[in-house]
Order: structure tokens, then C-alpha cells, then sequence
């Protein structure tokens, strides 16, 4: 009962953040359906995908057009062009300040900064998604550290939509950190 409210309190929070992220215009992944599959083992499916139990690890791929998680026997399969944003956790560091990324830092889906309060050696990427019907879904996932913008980029490639360059986040990865004197 008490994990339901707790889950209850993080997806009012998870809305707010995804009503800001999604002020911002989405652009298309440059190289859509290259045929290019990735796959990322070590995953874990904190929240968000239907069918699957919560903190599952399992492995992530990108291929063939979709975002497949698959446990043993148990897959699920995203279509990538259903994708309508694709969100590392350094994406939403920069994108949301103030009250509103204090509140959002709690939210698991389009955010993700709440699992890096309390990890630094993993990636959180998180993703949101229509169903057939049109009901949008979010999904938050845990990589391997190095591991989420990789992600992103294979999602991209296969049509996935994003509102936060590529660019701009591995411009910062490749600049290295300054020590503090």
C-alpha cells in the first residue's frame, strides 16, 4: 500500500515534468531506419513498460524500426516512430531549473534525475511513447554509465523523436571536467 502511494506521488510529479518537456519542439533523428541494431545488456526497466514488473534488468535494443527490452522469454517492442521523446538525465538537467526541476527531480518518467541522486554510476534514459490507441506511455530505464547517450542515438536512428539535441549532450560529454582547486 504504501510502495502504491509512492508511486501514486511520482507519476503526478512525472506529469508535471512531462507537461515541460514537452513546451519545447521536437526535431526528427537525422539517419531514420538505417538498419542499424544496438543492443544494451545490463538494462533495467525501472517503470513504464506494459507487461513487464518493475525492476527488471534485462537488455535494451534499438533495431529494425523499434525499442525492444527483452527478459529471458518476455519481450516487449516499442515501434520507434510511436517514440515521441527520447530523454537521458543530463537532457533534463539542462533543460528544467528552478521550482519546477526541484519538483521534476522526484519524477521517473521524463526525467530520470531522481535514480541519479542516488547512483552516479549509472545512465537513466527515459522515453515516451503512444500506444495503438494513442495513450501516451513513459518508460524509464537504468545503462550502464556511458551507456544512455548511445542509446539515445540508436532510438534516434530508427525514427525515434526527440526535443533535446544530441549535439549539445556530447558536446558535454567530450569536454572534460575541471578540478576543483
Amino acid at each position: 500500500m504504501k510502495m502504491l502511494r509512492v508511486y501514486t506521488i511520482l507519476f503526478a510529479a512525472a506529469v508535471i515534468a512531462m507537461g515541460a518537456g514537452s513546451m519545447a519542439s521536437p526535431c526528427l533523428a537525422q539517419d531514420a531506419n538505417t538498419g542499424n541494431a544496438m543492443s544494451f545488456a545490463n538494462t533495467k526497466h525501472v517503470i513504464g513498460l506494459q507487461g513487464l514488473k518493475h525492476d527488471v534488468k534485462g537488455t535494451l535494443s534499438a533495431g529494425d524500426g523499434s525499442l525492444v527490452f527483452t527478459k529471458g522469454e518476455k519481450k516487449v517492442v516499442v515501434p520507434a516512430a510511436s517514440i515521441q521523446e527520447v530523454m537521458t538525465g543530463k537532457d533534463t538537467q539542462r533543460a528544467i531549473g528552478g521550482t519546477i526541476g526541484t519538483i521534476s527531480m522526484f519524477a521517473p518518467y521524463g526525467s530520470g534525475r531522481f535514480l541519479s541522486l542516488f547512483r552516479s554510476k549509472i545512465d537513466t534514459l527515459s522515453i515516451e511513447y503512444l500506444d495503438p490507441s494513442g495513450g501516451l506511455h513513459g518508460a524509464v530505464f537504468t545503462l550502464p554509465a556511458g551507456n544512455a547517450l548511445g542509446a539515445k542515438k540508436a532510438l534516434l536512428s530508427q525514427g525515434a523523436r526527440t526535443s533535446f539535441p544530441i549535439e549539445v549532450e556530447a558536446a558535454a560529454q567530450a569536454k572534460p571536467k575541471e578540478k576543483k582547486q
